[in-house]
């Protein structure tokens, strides 16, 4: 009886253990129920940030006040939440804040950014500061876009490799180009707002699929995910850009 109640204690013990251990590492992703703040408006509580190099100080990217968190794009990196979620429906407004980046020419570029769902904390650096994720891309004349990071597959990802490779024939630059393409472009033309006009993002998250709409508008739709879980990010990535009204609402 004695050693039985010790084998108990030992195994609550190490079930507590890998509890406070995926804790730490965003848990058990949460499916909402009722709606969530992902932004409270006031401060980044809740929230966890990335710049490059990392480790670097990240306070001069991220502001908050009036609501908006204001975020000045350089450098590259992004916000993350502290806990992991699936199957919901996110909303993320965002506002071009800030001139176009200059292109290599010295010309005025698109400004650039993007939300990062489904983002696996698992330290996997083949795109450098990126974590693997699905973007939601948010550049200009671009929002409604896919793009995969670091391993992560669709179908229709696949779909439109398998039809390149096949047109590529024995072309090594072709094939090459084939095999490196990570953007599933969206359906339709821009549905963004001119700059400096709030726009909106509503993306369903359901099991193995994402659906993208920009200001109501379904620009997007990725099926057969190899992830369908994980923490959600904020990007920033070369332009000022504002968000608000972050948050989760049930399916």
């Amino acid at each position: 009886m004695h050693s039985r109640i010790i084998a108990l204690v030992a195994a609550a013990f190490l079930a507590a253990l890998a509890a406070a251990s995926a804790n730490a590492a965003g848990g058990t992703a949460i499916k909402p129920d009722t709606p969530i703040e992902l932004f409270n408006g006031k401060n980044l509580d809740g929230w966890l940030a990335v710049i490059a190099p990392k480790g670097s100080e990240t306070a001069a990217t991220w502001s908050v006040a009036d609501g908006v968190i204001s975020v000045t794009g350089r450098p590259n990196g992004y916000l993350y939440t502290a806990k992991s979620y699936r199957d919901y429906k996110l909303i993320v407004e965002w506002r071009w804040s800030g001139p176009a980046p200059a292109g290599r020419d010295g010309k005025p570029g698109l400004r650039n950014n993007g939300v990062l769902l489904h983002m696996q904390n698992d330290d996997d650096t083949r795109l450098g500061v990126w974590p693997r994720s699905l973007e939601a891309q948010l550049q200009e004349n671009n929002a409604g876009d896919f793009f995969v990071i670091a391993g992560v597959e669709t179908a229709e990802l696949r779909a439109l490799r398998d039809k390149a490779l096949a047109a590529a024939g024995n072309d090594e630059k072709a094939r090459k180009s084939a095999l490196s393409n990570r953007r599933i472009q969206k359906a339709r033309d821009s549905s963004e707002k001119p700059v400096g006009e709030w726009n909106r993002y509503e993306i369903t998250c359901r099991a193995d699929t994402v659906v993208l709409k920009v200001n109501g508008v379904e620009q997007n739709r990725a099926t057969g995910l190899n992830v369908t879980e994980g923490r959600i990010c904020l990007q920033t990535e070369g332009a000022a850009i504002e968000f608000r009204n972050v948050r989760l609402e049930p399916l």
